[in-house]
């Protein structure tokens, strides 16, 4: 995730389960002029602490976790809980995108670029007291993230070539990295968390990784190294954390105060059903953190005093919101429903139809702007601005629907087989925004005959139907952007574990999709920054042309911090939360 909570900056795609922390573009405080309107109501005081060390910060999650395995996680709901607990090797600077040290105290990489040796930090060790070595790191690519019968999302991401590294341990303390050709986004990648061998050996050796650590695991059998423990999880109702005290801190990280890191004693995160939800529980004083959608700022801004909190409004996001479509051949939905979707045809008659300024007027208060493809304007290094930009325009997308064998009848759009096009678009229910998104969808289609029925599902629910049984038409979703478009391998290889559109392809399906393969092959290698630039601007344009993927709009990144947390700093690429070990309790809320 971009700038999420625990810190660092995005490495791969992950499904948005509602509001990420994002790329932050500039800071505004909305107590000013213009929108900021008397105080009223009852009035929170902040008492200060006599310490900053101890105390907690309560955060909300829109849905319950799918597992507390780091190495099968591929949603928010469960990647949020799990940067608290785990971590790689390096890490990603929020302030300028370098990569740190995590695990790692220095690295050196040799004059071919395909050879890295990282030495760990002294004295690590695993949540229950044993102590982390180079063997770990090497268990956990050998024995997983490059193991076959392990469900990693991450893989995608660990290969050069289709070649996994080759990864040794010549002593306790230093790990070797081998690349078959140079790997641009090498030290980036390994950030990937680490796990312990002495626990999950045993389960890999037996076949039963794909299911150890879920969330019916005991909290005290989920051993990390992260800055913090799991203490207990109520499904439906909270995940608690509490500090490692066996936790070190990477090189370099230090903060204002006296005392070990992590400054808080625990993290709470309460479950509730929806983003309303949280939004009555942050002004009634339950919560210390939230992510704000741009419609509630009306709401909030006017008690950003008598309510104790601070509202930090940034530009967009690098995350995604958009529609696609199951062209998966295999899909238990009607073929000829996949030969619509197979049609590039209908999908840019989609694209043209759809009304991208008003989506951030209606939807986002105007709070956001329209994205045209899969890397966001926001990311500048990587942004190709002669992709497709496609707006409303519905002549455009009537010819479309002619020229690729559609016919209007009245009111009503048929195939060439005499079927009526009538689709099914789904979304989750925790996000009021995206169910507006996607009636908005269905009112934008319907003057092209196109009938939507518009149907939302609970978040994991949907994740599973769309991961798993592939049972879907269309759908309305959200990925957590990435700052290399390396990290987007995951969905837009043809074997990536988010390739939404035809999962499992043993051979890419059309030669569009076999030319995106080669250019991810070509730019993971590639290291000369002009020439990687130009690879990435081509699968833009690719991607822009035939969008598997309609990219609608991304909403300004809005966050809501209460005055009773330190540590919550702006910065250029991390949204609010530089690093989780650095946020303190410094006051005390008292409620009237």
């Amino acid at each position: 995730m971009i700038g999420s909570v625990h810190g660092g900056g995005s490495r791969h795609k992950s499904f948005l389960g509602g509001i990420a922390f994002a790329l932050l573009l500039g800071e505004l405080l909305l107590m000013g002029t213009g929108c900021a309107r008397k105080d009223s109501g009852t009035v929170f005081r902040v008492l200060p602490r006599p310490s900053p060390e101890g105390g907690q910060m309560v955060l909300d999650l829109l849905s319950d976790p799918k597992t507390f395995n780091p190495a099968l996680a591929s949603e928010t709901t469960s990647t949020q809980i799990l940067g608290y607990l785990f971590r790689g090797l390096t890490r990603v600077s929020p302030y300028d995108g370098g990569v740190k040290p995590d695990l790692a105290s220095r690295w050196t990489v040799d004059k071919t670029g395909r050879k890295i040796v990282f030495t760990l930090r002294r004295h690590l060790r695993w949540s229950d007291g044993a102590p982390l070595t180079s063997a770990d790191v090497v268990f956990t690519f050998n024995r997983i993230y490059y193991n076959p019968a392990v469900a990693s999302p991450v893989r995608d991401v660990l290969t050069v070539g289709g070649k996994p590294f080759r990864v040794s341990a010549p002593d306790p303390r230093t790990v070797v990295f081998e690349t078959a050709r140079p790997f641009a986004p090498l030290l980036e990648e390994l950030g990937v968390e680490i796990l312990p061998e002495h626990l999950l050996s045993p389960a890999v050796s037996a076949g039963r990784f794909n299911t150890t650590w879920s969330v019916r695991t005991p909290p005290d059998q989920i051993v990390g190294d992260g800055p913090f423990l799991l203490a207990r999880y109520r499904p439906g109702q909270e995940v608690v954390l509490k500090k490692n005290p066996l936790y070190t801190p990477p090189r370099g990280l230090s903060g204002p105060y006296p005392g070990p890191l992590p400054y808080l004693d625990r993290v709470r995160l309460r479950i509730v059903p929806n983003q309303n939800s949280t939004l009555l529980r942050f002004l009634g004083g339950r919560s210390d953190l939230v992510g704000v959608s741009p419609s509630q700022v009306s709401v909030l801004s006017p008690q950003t005093r008598s309510k104790a909190f601070r509202l930090l409004v940034r530009g967009p996001s690098q995350a995604e919101t958009f529609l696609t479509f199951n062209e998966n051949a295999r899909a238990p939905i009607p073929a000829y429903k996949v030969a619509w979707f197979r049609n590039r045809a209908f999908r840019q008659a989609v694209a043209w139809a759809l009304d991208r300024k008003a989506m951030v007027n209606v939807v986002y208060n105007g709070l956001g702007a329209p994205i045209p493809g899969p890397v966001s304007p926001a990311n500048k290094a990587f942004f190709d601005p002669g992709v497709i930009r496609y707006h409303h325009d519905l002549s455009r997308a009537r010819a479309l629907l002619l020229s690729g064998g559609f016919r209007l009848e009245g009111s009503r759009l048929f195939d060439s087989s005499g079927h009526r096009v009538a689709v099914v678009l789904m979304t989750n229910t925790e996000s009021p925004e995206r169910l507006s998104l996607a009636q908005m969808v269905r009112a934008m289609l319907a003057p092209l005959g196109i009938s939507v029925r518009v149907v939302p599902l609970q978040f994991n629910m949907l994740s599973t139907l769309v991961l798993s049984s592939h049972q879907w038409e269309m759908l309305l979703f959200g990925l957590t952007g990435t700052l290399d478009p390396h990290g987007n391998a995951t969905v837009w290889r043809s074997t990536g574990f988010l390739h939404l559109w035809d999962p499992g392809e043993k051979v890419p399906s059309t030669p569009w999709q076999a030319e995106v393969d080669a250019l991810f092959d070509q730019g993971e290698t590639e290291m000369d920054p002009v020439r990687r630039k130009a690879i990435y601007d081509r699968w833009q344009e690719i991607a822009t042309r035939e969008v598997p993927m309609v990219d609608l709009v991304s909403p300004d990144a809005i966050t809501a911090v209460r005055r009773t947390l330190s540590g919550i700093a702006p910065t250029p690429l991390g949204g609010v939360v530089p690093h989780v070990s650095l946020v303190a309790q410094t006051g005390r809320l008292l409620l009237p």
